[in-house]
């Protein structure tokens, strides 16, 4: 469901336009990338959906120690 009366958050906005650019990151690249953790980047991308735009995730596994972790794909606005 689309919530365009309310605008986006300053740093929803920065994860946008981060997304825009990259195409993808997981919460780590955001980390390093935008100095956001990773609650907050997972926060800022439902409030994306929500406002929506479409993000996919994906997630994926590191291949040495096997830990899970997910990989956000913008994709455009709903």
């Amino acid at each position: 469901m689309s919530n365009k009366s309310k605008p986006l958050s300053p740093r929803a906005k920065e994860v946008l336009d981060y997304l825009q650019a990259k195409g993808s990151a997981s919460p780590r690249e955001a980390l390093l990338d935008l100095d956001i953790n990773s609650g907050s980047f997972t926060r800022r991308i439902t409030e994306l959906r929500d406002a929506g735009y479409k993000i996919t995730g994906e997630v994926k596994s590191h291949p040495v120690t096997k830990r899970r972790y997910n990989v956000y794909t913008y994709g455009a606005h709903a």
